[in-house]
């Protein structure tokens, strides 16, 4: 492998450490740290669990209706809820298929970023971090698929480009 090659990969696993870390900022650790520190030492307990059930979206699309429905909410609010899901996975599906051969799939890209996203919302269902949305899963997957498709479209975009620098000289 060339030194440029090795660089690459570097940059690749540091890109794909930091979506994970800003990922599990924004999904799971919102508020401050001090904030968790009192939570997990006064307020975690075993009914956290059993309130994250009663609480828990099981039914697929009807976040997605209650938001697109919704008059109260504002179009903001909305877009950043669906959006937010959708964007925040979407380097998900452009990095581990340029790390890895074995993610260049579209079918492998959705399997990872449903796992991905699924232990997301366990952990929030798990520790009372937040609530458990099978929407959530959804729209997080259909992001590992749009960066998918983005970086199908960035491969092609250099490929192109090499091959008309190289039969210009």
């Amino acid at each position: 492998m060339s030194g440029y090659h090795q660089i690459q990969r570097i940059v690749l696993w540091f890109l794909l450490v930091c979506c994970l870390l800003v990922l599990t900022k924004y999904i799971l650790f919102k508020r401050s740290p001090e904030y968790y520190k009192n939570y997990f030492a006064h307020h975690y307990n075993r009914e956290v669990i059993s309130d994250g059930w009663k609480h828990a979206n099981l039914k697929p699309f009807s976040t997605i209706y209650l938001l697109y429905k919704s008059k109260r909410l504002r179009e903001e609010y909305k877009y950043d809820n669906i959006g937010g899901n959708i964007i925040g996975f979407m380097p998900l599906g452009i990095l581990l298929p340029a790390l890895f051969f074995s993610f260049r799939s579209v079918w492998r890209i959705a399997l990872i970023s449903f796992c991905i996203s699924l232990l997301f919302e366990t952990t929030q269902l798990l520790t009372g971090l937040g609530s458990f949305d099978v929407d959530d899963v959804i729209l997080n997957t259909t992001g590992g698929i749009v960066g998918y498709i983005v970086y199908l479209g960035l491969k092609k975009f250099l490929r192109d480009e090499h091959e008309d620098a190289f039969h210009s000289s």
